[in-house]
């Protein structure tokens, strides 16, 4: 089992987090989220995405590995 880079009770990541998940920079993540690809919610002056929202992208993108992790 893949060690996950988060605690598995985190009901938000941030955008390290996901971007380490999904093996892309975290300017990817920025831009999917500026481009409604993914939802997130914006915390101070950093975003968290919810795991559930994680989920469809996996899907979307079909990446098994990230969707497994979720």
């Amino acid at each position: 089992m893949a060690k996950l880079l988060y605690p598995p009770e985190a009901t938000y990541l941030t955008v390290n987090e996901v971007a380490e998940l999904f093996r892309v920079s975290t300017k990817t993540v920025r831009r999917w989220i500026a481009d409604d690809r993914l939802h997130a919610t914006r915390i101070g002056r950093g975003w968290r995405i919810a795991r559930s929202d994680l989920s469809k992208l996996a899907e979307v993108r079909g990446n098994s590995v990230a969707r497994y992790a979720m």
